[in-house]
């Protein structure tokens, strides 16, 4: 019978603490029940349907379908220092839980004694046993304690994918962009030095003025200046893509001139707050966080009650000139309970009910800064359609009055300065065009970000 009460205080005790559900989330924090930028959601959403939950890996991949990218992220994903370390974390959080299982166990160690003297030389064995009965689950409670921070670290883990994925394609991209612009820039530059040199020549005639040759002196300058900064940009993007593939080859080219019309695939967006907010790798991570520390709370609590514990021993003389003795075992329980010390544990009891606060003040920021992060994302989304859509038209009739010049220019009606600058122009129109091109997938990476790395809910 007293084993049956062992058994139900156990049972009692446990069931004192558990962890967090999503309704115990939304009731004691802040989640809102719709976006402030539903409007913005619902419009990026238009004509789309809800597709099935991808890793963040495979969501990105589906997103920016460009083959160049995909296969540099494959690089990353198998060689990221950073990403390999969550790796080793997780590893390392399993074996926690194997040793705060294995407090829970019979602690069982052998002997073997040799005694010599004068009067004997004697062989002796024994095993003996000790075990902490966990009547009140304290040490339950630390292997549950444990098994969250496995959660929480595999939550780092993908977290650690989403951020991996939206770097790798914020600096390819950016390679992109600056190499297209690049290009511009140098056809600019070798403008301006023909027009400087028609300048130098008209100077020296008489037929131009100072101050018109020292303004196209400054645009050839500016010129020179804005090919280094886009070389710049390219190079800079190159090492930091490098950095992350830990400096393994690939196929990186300066000359990169790509189809205009590739545009991120953003699928349908997770509009309800509870399930988009608790999708986010991070905010999943603080809240295995709380249900940890909540049950180191209860561990440091149940430390102050009095602790069952088991002792054995069974031992034998396995030789001795005399013979071999007869088989010794004892066994032994004892309730201890903490009288000089409790001042100690009551300390760091108090010490965990405010890492306890710390956890839920944390796991409220994680929310605050997700909720911020989508309205955001979600805002920036669709500004940055109609700007690009934007830019796409003064791009088109930027060509057609390129177009009208140019037969102008073949037919001598305009000299070549003339024309000359507005093909710069032109030219400026197409450096502002890829700024826009990139501004556009730089606002679905940081839409990617915002939602977690997937933009629908997570099954189970």
């Amino acid at each position: 019978m007293k084993y049956i009460y062992t058994v139900l205080i156990m049972l009692i005790f446990s069931g004192c603490v558990h962890t967090l559900t999503d309704d115990e989330i939304k009731s004691s924090y802040n989640l809102p029940d719709n976006f402030r930028n539903k409007s913005y959601i619902d419009d990026l959403n238009s004509s789309k349907v809800t597709l099935s939950y991808k890793d963040p890996v495979a969501e990105i991949k589906s997103m920016l379908p460009d083959n160049s990218f995909i296969s540099i992220l494959d690089t990353a994903s198998q060689e990221n220092p950073d990403l390999l370390s969550l790796l080793s974390k997780i590893r390392q959080a399993r074996y926690q839980v194997k040793s705060a299982t294995g407090a829970m166990i019979p602690k069982v160690s052998g002997s073997l004694g040799y005694d010599y003297s004068e009067s004997k030389n004697d062989l002796t064995g024994g095993l003996n046993l000790s075990w902490e009965v966990d009547i009140y689950g304290k040490l339950d409670a630390l292997r549950r304690s444990k098994k969250e921070l496995v959660k929480y670290a595999e939550e780092n883990y993908v977290n650690g994918q989403v951020t991996l994925a939206a770097d790798t394609a914020t600096y390819y991209f950016s390679i992109r962009k600056a190499a297209a612009q690049l290009v511009f820039a140098n056809k600019m530059l070798e403008n301006y030095k023909t027009i400087l040199d028609i300048y130098t020549q008209m100077r020296s005639a008489g037929l131009v003025d100072e101050s018109a040759y020292i303004e196209t002196t400054m645009d050839y300058l500016n010129g020179q200046n804005n090919v280094q900064k886009y070389q710049f940009e390219v190079e800079q993007n190159k090492n930091a893509l490098y950095a992350l593939i830990n400096n393994k080859e690939i196929n990186i080219t300066t000359d990169m001139i790509y189809d205009t019309t590739f545009a991120p695939a953003i699928p349908k967006l997770n509009d309800v707050p509870v399930q988009a907010i608790l999708n986010r790798p991070d905010v999943r991570a603080s809240v295995y966080t709380l249900n940890s520390e909540l049950y180191n709370h209860y561990n440091k609590k149940m430390a102050l009650l009095p602790s069952l514990s088991l002792s054995g021993s069974i031992s034998q003389l396995l030789a001795s000139p005399t013979g071999i003795g007869d088989l010794i075992w004892s066994i032994g329980a004892s309730l201890a309970a903490p009288i000089l010390n409790r001042q100690e544990l009551y300390a760091q009891l108090k010490i965990q009910e405010e890492t306890v606060k710390q956890a839920e003040f944390s796991l409220q920021k994680s929310i605050n800064t997700a909720v911020k992060d989508i309205e955001d994302a979600s805002f920036g989304m669709s500004s940055s359609n109609k700007s690009y859509s934007n830019t796409k038209d003064i791009l088109e009739n930027a060509k057609i009055s390129m177009d009208i010049l140019e037969s102008n220019w073949k037919a001598g009606l305009i000299d070549d300065v003339e024309y000359l600058k507005a093909q710069n122009d032109f030219l400026t129109t197409y450096i502002s065009f890829y700024t826009a091109w990139y501004e556009n997938i730089s606002s679905s990476i940081m839409l990617y970000k915002a939602f977690g790395g997937s933009f629908s809910a997570k099954k189970g």
